[in-house]
Order: C-alpha cells, then sequence, then structure tokens
C-alpha cells in the first residue's frame, strides 16, 4: 500500500518568515488581534510594526482571538486532507486556544489524516519544529517518521527572551501593580525562558547591555547550536546588535531575524529581545548556564 505524502501546518505565532513558508509548502493560519470591535488578522488585516505602533498608542488595550474550526478544516483541506496526512503543529492549551482548536478542527476528518502537535513552544521555537517537519516531508518520510523527528527536538528547543519593561504584563494581569510599578522605577528587565510548555523565570537584569550579554550566555550554554533564531518586538536595532553578538552561535553564520507575533507582543509590549535555539544535543530542562533571580 502506498504511503500517504505528508503536508505540514501552523499558526502565525510560529514566526516563520512567510518566504520560508512558502518554500517548505507549510500551511499557516492566520490569528486575530482585537482592538476594541475591530478583529484583524495577524500579517494579513495589520502589519506587525502597526500592530506594536497602536499597542504603545492606542487607549484600547487589544486582545488576541483564535481562528475558528471551521478555519482550520478549510487549512486542512487545502493541504490536501484526506488525502495527505497533515501534520499540525501549535502552541500548548495551556497558552494558548489554538492547539483546542486544531484537535476540534482534526476531527472532521477521517482518523489519522490529521494528526495535532503540541509543540511545547512559541514564537520560533515552534517555527524550528515547523520547518523542520516540512523539510522531513519533503524527503518523503512517514507521518509517523515526522513526528518522530518532531518530538526528538522539541527536548533540544528553548526560547529565551528579556523584557523591556513589565508594564504590559501588568496590563495583562500576567503580573502584580507593584512588581510592574518596582520594576519600572528600577529598569529591571525579566529574562524568561520557555520550554515544554512552561514559562520559567531566569534572572532579573538592570542594564539593557547586561540582558543582551545574558542572552548571549543562555545560547552559548546550549551550544553547538542546529538552529538559531534571533527575535524582538518592534525593535529592528537591538535585533542587529543581539544577532551580531550571536552570529558566531549559527551553525550557517544566517540566523534568521523575525518580528514576534502580536499574540506575545500583547503581553510584553515593544523593545523585547529573544532567542529560539535547537541545540544539537539533548540536554536536561535546564539550560547548563547558571540560572538564577539575581538582579544584576
Amino acid at each position: 500500500m502506498q504511503k500517504k505524502p505528508v503536508r505540514v501546518a501552523t499558526d502565525s505565532t510560529a514566526d516563520i518568515p512567510d518566504q520560508l513558508a512558502d518554500e517548505l509548502g507549510i500551511g499557516v493560519i492566520h490569528d486575530y488581534i482585537n482592538f476594541g470591535e475591530h478583529s484583524l488578522r495577524d500579517k494579513i488585516d495589520i502589519s506587525r510594526p502597526d500592530f506594536y505602533h497602536r499597542l504603545a498608542t492606542d487607549s484600547q488595550t487589544p486582545t488576541t482571538a483564535t481562528p475558528g474550526v471551521g478555519e482550520f478544516e478549510a487549512m486542512y483541506r487545502s493541504l490536501g486532507a484526506p488525502e495527505v496526512s497533515v501534520i499540525s503543529l501549535h502552541p500548548p492549551a495551556t497558552f494558548s486556544g489554538l492547539y483546542s482548536t486544531a484537535v476540534l478542527a482534526a476531527k472532521a476528518f477521517p482518523e489519522g489524516s490529521v494528526l495535532i502537535v503540541d509543540s511545547g513552544q512559541i514564537s520560533m521555537g515552534l517555527g524550528w519544529m515547523a520547518i523542520a517537519a516540512a523539510r522531513a516531508a519533503k524527503l518523503n518520510q512517514t507521518a509517523k517518521e515526522v513526528i518522530a523527528k518532531v518530538s526528538d527536538m522539541q527536548q533540544r528547543v528553548r526560547t529565551f527572551a528579556a523584557l523591556d519593561t513589565y508594564e504590559f504584563l501588568r496590563r495583562s494581569g500576567r503580573v502584580s501593580w507593584t512588581k510592574a510599578v518596582v520594576g519600572s522605577l528600577m529598569r529591571i528587565r525579566p529574562l524568561i525562558q520557555v520550554w515544554d510548555g512552561q514559562v520559567i523565570p531566569l534572572d532579573r537584569v538592570r542594564a539593557g547591555r547586561r540582558a543582551v550579554a545574558r542572552l548571549v550566555e543562555l545560547a552559548e550554554a546550549l551550544a553547538p547550536l542546529e538552529s538559531l533564531a534571533v527575535l524582538h518586538t518592534d525593535w529592528p536595532e537591538g535585533a542587529d546588535n543581539l544577532r551580531r553578538d550571536v552570529v558566531k552561535l549559527s551553525p550557517d553564520g544566517q540566523p534568521i531575524t523575525v518580528d514576534v507575533t502580536p499574540v506575545i507582543g500583547v503581553h510584553v509590549g515593544p523593545k523585547a529581545l529573544g532567542l529560539a535555539v535547537v541545540s544539537s544535543v539533548q540536554s536536561s530542562g535546564q539550560t547548563r548556564a547558571q540560572v538564577g533571580s539575581s538582579v544584576v
């Protein structure tokens, strides 16, 4: 019996550059950003620079929304389901409704036609998994082989971020008003790690350059790297500086730079920097760099 071809799907929180997604044939469903009663599709109805401009200047705090089940079904059909096997990768259910909606949409197809994967990651942490899956699919690997590749990769992916302010976390209810005020007054930048569906606090640093140096240290602790992406929320200058500091860690000397999805930007605000790295070797949940909560 002839094996089914495999196609890969994800959503716009994966932050995969459009050209790369097109080259690899990755289906991308676009998330919604709501400003009051107006719903806008990420990267279609509103660009990311425009979103961050509105985030900083609009009196209304935006919210995000998941595309409907029917939109997911339509994407899977556009990729060829059920005649092909679709592997659909998304952020964990604890972060977003995307995973749960994808699971519901998969039920419209014969069992095994659409396989939903909880990546445990966000931004290019998720993006790297979708890219690896699509490359494996292009090599005519089976759905089982592609999922095994993703599963192996899940333990080697880390996303690190240094936030510029606590303010947007406060607005979204993620931190207390008191912590936000103290953090702003002292210019403390929280550093976090996303791994295996968890957001793990790492450090708090005061100086901007120290935050960049700490991100570099965290990436170096996972070297040698298989993949590396520089992340930013509407701060290309900061991303360029970070890119210069980590280019030596990139296996091809060409790390991808992406403006992070509004789904994350709503909570972290502009001028955040980050890295999404894939280590070439398995490691424990914590990075090998020293992890603490000191203010440096």
